[in-house]
């Protein structure tokens, strides 16, 4: 977060109580605190009506000139007002006019989500979504990191954008998955275009475009009408196994850590999210691999037990 965006939070009182107490911590704010101080302590003259009624014959009688209540101001709080009313105007700016994705909070971690036209969202676990509720009458669109399942109400278009790809439909549903160097959407009903810098995909219900290590490829599957890991279970199909201990580790929050083996032989099988001595069976039994657990960390090797 850069410096004007924590000004600009905390004078709209949007800092959470940590991010609080370390912008109190800066130099920033000390500046911005004086300033405020000079402004709270700024004081008018007072002024006696009466007594200038009675002195404005004198004064007119006087030589004519103008003093800018600019100049009359101490340097100090004409600083201040200046700050104030820039950090105002920006705040105005970027809330009401700067309506951009970027302008929106991250939602994140295997959340429900229903978007402005009733679009229903699930996001899988260390996910995160991005939308703009004040554009959505002129565009749908959404932001995705990681992977989530989609079932769009019929309407304008909508578009989900991540980093190695969109997905353009009218109304469907369907999921997408991208993580580092692996995507995979997949179409559950109506139709679904995938856009890529590489390639432009038409997807019929029951089918998946996928896109691992550069290499593109699509097939069909089982007929369904959502992603297993809706179920509790993350499903693979002929995936390098670098890919399917990353997902392990998403969904366990653990750390794994591989000892003499080929992280890119295939794997082809599933394993359940509630369950972690079942889950690494799941996977190293099929490739004939052994884990041990330690906390939070866990060791796979070719090694025997």
């Amino acid at each position: 977060m850069t410096n004007e965006d924590k000004i600009t939070k905390w004078l709209a009182g949007e800092l959470s109580d940590s991010d609080k107490k370390e912008f109190e911590r800066t130099e920033e704010f000390a500046k911005i605190h004086r300033l405020l101080e000079g402004v709270n302590n700024f004081k008018a003259p007072e002024y006696d009506v009466d007594s200038e009624y009675k002195r404005l014959p004198e004064n007119l009688s006087q030589h004519k000139g103008s003093i800018s209540l600019y100049k009359r101001i101490s340097p100090l709080v004409r600083i201040a007002a200046i700050l104030i009313v820039a950090l105002t105007i920006t705040y105005f700016f970027n809330n009401y006019f700067n309506t951009s994705s970027t302008s929106q909070a991250w939602i994140a971690d295997q959340t429900e989500v229903y978007l402005p036209d009733s679009s229903f969202v699930s996001l899988n676990t260390g996910s995160q979504i991005k939308f703009s509720k004040e554009k959505w009458g002129k565009e749908r669109h959404v932001e995705l990191n990681g992977e989530a399942f989609f079932r769009v109400k019929k309407g304008s278009q909508f578009n989900v954008k991540s980093h190695q790809g969109t997905v353009r439909v009218l109304g469907t549903e369907f999921g997408v998955k991208d993580w580092d160097k692996y995507y995979e959407v997949t179409c559950y009903s109506g139709l679904v275009k995938v856009m890529t810098k590489q390639n432009s995909v038409i997807l019929k219900p029951n089918s998946t475009f996928r896109i691992i290590n550069g290499n593109e490829e699509n097939f069909t599957i089982p007929g369904k009408s959502e992603p297993n890991w809706l179920n509790g279970e993350s499903h693979f199909k002929s995936v390098p196994l670098r890919f399917v201990i990353n997902d392990l580790e998403r969904q366990y929050k653990v750390s794994v850590k591989a000892k003499n083996i080929d992280l890119n032989q295939l794997f082809t099988g599933s394993f359940s999210h509630d369950n972690l001595n079942i889950a690494l069976e799941s996977i190293t039994i099929p490739v004939n691999l052994n884990y041990k657990i330690k906390g939070n960390k866990i060791l796979i090797t070719f090694e025997s037990k």
